[in-house]
């Protein structure tokens, strides 16, 4: 059975119970058969469960990546800046055209 079909019947047997209980059970045959349905599509739920946690995923499936060694970052210059009053900003298009 699938999963919904098992749903459904648990939920079909447990209303079934519920209203047999309120009727004041007077039917104890059939309380007992119903729940040992119960019982029994319990255990299925309980199986399909089990089988869906053992199931393969994609990531069983699919090797896991190989890490790539990176380069070490470049370590950054320092320069020295004369103080002037004559430095200006450099414009925009000129730091990109030099990024290029």
């Amino acid at each position: 059975m699938t999963l919904k079909e098992l749903k459904g019947k648990y939920s079909r047997l447990s209303n079934e119970i519920d209203d047999l209980a309120a009727a004041g059970g007077h039917n104890q045959a059939r309380l007992v058969r119903l729940m040992n349905d119960l019982d029994q599509v319990h255990r299925e739920l309980c199986e399909l469960r089990l089988r869906t946690f053992a199931a393969p995923t994609l990531r069983d499936a699919v090797p896991t990546p190989v890490a790539v060694p990176r380069a070490q970052p470049l370590q950054p210059v320092a320069q020295a800046v004369a103080p002037s009053a004559s430095v200006l900003p450099m414009p925009i298009t000129a730091a990109l055209s030099m990024a290029g």
